[in-house]
């Protein structure tokens, strides 16, 4: 299947660096941004909601970091502080031009995908990003000592959601071809600029009611910051090569509980809560805010996703097993959610667990 996917889109592209296969990564020192490590680190998709988390992070240990983009300027400028001068490196590329991405990836020990697209535009379906980018990316990088491939969690090769299927064959393809890769798959992710506490509080916060569906599907929401620290301990830790991990946080939530914290973190009491159908929202997903919306709240597909429970599987390996200490949702929801309450009641609680 991986070779019929591959023929006629991989160029025979020589790629002549030669690694030793060194797990873990040692050279790796917590300490001064200006310290060197001598590795150096390709992100894909650093220039998303999570890169500048990582990049950050990896840039604080002295490894320099390679910053592919497709955007503007703006996009990879904030990128830049957060290394010494020279560490930060963007490098225009076209995830459909292999010499592109060969030049990104030429001088690196490590390479990490965390390119993935939960919806389709005019350029880019979901095959083009979550399948046979994550293919050219995994087909050039096989010589890098380090190659971490960043999934979906509950991804599935049977789902409805045609991204949770694209993305579960992003990364079988990716294994096929690099059976030695590390996969992560994360969980809904929260922080700064997300689209789970933000998307929610601007839908109580603008829409006229509050739509109550998937009510007792569970939910373990994931820090930005945890995510990328569980990055930097795959680096770190032995044995890491040709494992699964499935990131999450300690918490367990149902879609109701966490509905109930974004009411109180809002201050939205008045607004009622309508119990509607994943059918009514699809509905209203993909025939107005799809259709009319430039920035919808919500998208046909990730609703598919969403009708199941997003949290980790039982023997899974997680988070503690990297010793990462993850952050609960309380501590950044009041803050977040904020910017979302009537005038009346900015000030009027500080923590949305103790009225």
């Amino acid at each position: 299947m991986l070779k019929n996917l591959s023929k006629g889109l991989l160029p025979s592209l020589a790629n002549k660096r030669s690694f030793s296969t060194v797990d873990p990564l040692t050279r790796i020192h917590h300490g001064s941004r200006t310290q060197t490590t001598g590795l150096v680190a390709t992100v894909f998709g650093a220039t998303g909601f999570t890169g500048r988390y990582l990049v950050q992070l990896l840039a604080r240990t002295g490894i320099q970091v390679v910053v592919p983009y497709r955007c503007e300027d703006e996009g990879f400028r904030d990128l830049k502080v957060l290394g010494e001068l020279g560490q930060i490196i963007p490098v225009r590329f076209d995830i459909r031009d292999y010499e592109s991405i060969e030049r990104a990836i030429s001088h690196s020990n490590i390479v990490i995908n965390m390119v993935g697209r939960d919806y389709e535009t005019r350029n880019f379906s979901l095959d083009d990003i979550n399948i046979h980018g994550a293919v050219r990316i995994a087909e050039l990088s096989k010589n890098v000592e380090k190659y971490i491939h960043v999934s979906a969690l509950r991804a599935s090769e049977d789902s409805p959601s045609h991204f949770s299927r694209t993305k579960a064959l992003g990364e079988m393809f990716t294994k096929e071809i690099i059976p030695n890769c590390t996969v992560v798959r994360p969980s809904i992710m929260f922080g700064d600029e997300d689209k789970f506490i933000n998307k929610w509080s601007k839908v109580a916060q603008n829409w006229p009611f509050i739509p109550r569906y998937n009510q007792e599907h569970k939910i373990q929401p994931l820090h930005c910051y945890d995510f990328a620290s569980g990055i930097l301990s795959v680096l770190e830790t032995p044995g890491t090569n040709g494992k699964v991990y499935e990131f999450a946080g300690d918490e367990v939530f149902t879609w109701d509980q966490f509905l109930d914290m974004i009411i109180d973190g809002t201050a939205q009491y008045s607004k009622l809560n309508i119990p509607v159908s994943n059918d009514f929202m699809k509905f209203i997903s993909g025939n107005v805010l799809e259709r009319f919306a430039r920035n919808p709240n919500f998208i046909k597909d990730q609703i598919d996703y969403h009708n199941q429970d997003m949290t980790t599987t039982v023997g899974a390996l997680t988070l503690k097993d990297l010793n990462v200490k993850t952050t609960p949702i309380q501590e950044k929801l009041i803050r977040l959610s904020r910017m979302y309450r009537p005038g009346k009641f900015f000030n009027a609680i500080a923590n949305p667990q103790n009225k």
